[in-house]
C-alpha cells in the first residue's frame, strides 16, 4: 500500500476488495452447489473479516503512516531520527485483522534506538 492516499483512491482500493471478496464467494459456491446457507454463511464470514481487516488499514494508513517530512527528534538523546523505511504490524480488531505499515525511524547515535510514531486512529503507542 502507498503510504498516504487521497479519498478516491482509498475508496477505490476498498471497492476493489469488495468485488475481489463477492467474485472469490461467486466461485465458492460454484464449486460449493449444495451447501447450506451456514457453509455459504461461514464462508462469507472469513472473508469478510478479511475485508474489514484491510478496509481499516486502508482507512488508517491511507491517511497517515507515521511519515514526518522533517525528521522527528530521538526520544533518546534529541538528535534527529533518521527514516529507515516502513515496518508492518498487525493490529487484532473485533472485526478483523489490520496489517499497519508504519514509518520507522533509527537514531544512530543512541545505538540503534527506533521510533514508530503511532497513527492517532489506533489508540497504540509508537
Amino acid at each position: 500500500m502507498a503510504p498516504t492516499q487521497s479519498r478516491s483512491q482509498r475508496k477505490a482500493a476498498f471497492l476493489q476488495a469488495a468485488s475481489a471478496m463477492y467474485e472469490h464467494l461467486e466461485g465458492w459456491y460454484d464449486a460449493h452447489p449444495a451447501a447450506t446457507f451456514e457453509e455459504l454463511e461461514q464462508e462469507l464470514r472469513q472473508q469478510r473479516r478479511a475485508l474489514m481487516g484491510g478496509a481499516l488499514a486502508t482507512l488508517i494508513v491511507g491517511r497517515d503512516s507515521g511519515y514526518q517530512a522533517s525528521a522527528p527528534p530521538c526520544p533518546e538523546c534529541g538528535q534527529p531520527l533518521a527514516f529507515e523505511g516502513y515496518r508492518s504490524w498487525t493490529v487484532k480488531g473485533l472485526e478483523g485483522d489490520s496489517v499497519l505499515d508504519r514509518a520507522y525511524y533509527v537514531c544512530s547515535a543512541c545505538a540503534g534506538a527506533a521510533f514508530s510514531p503511532s497513527g492517532s486512529e489506533t489508540g497504540v503507542a509508537g
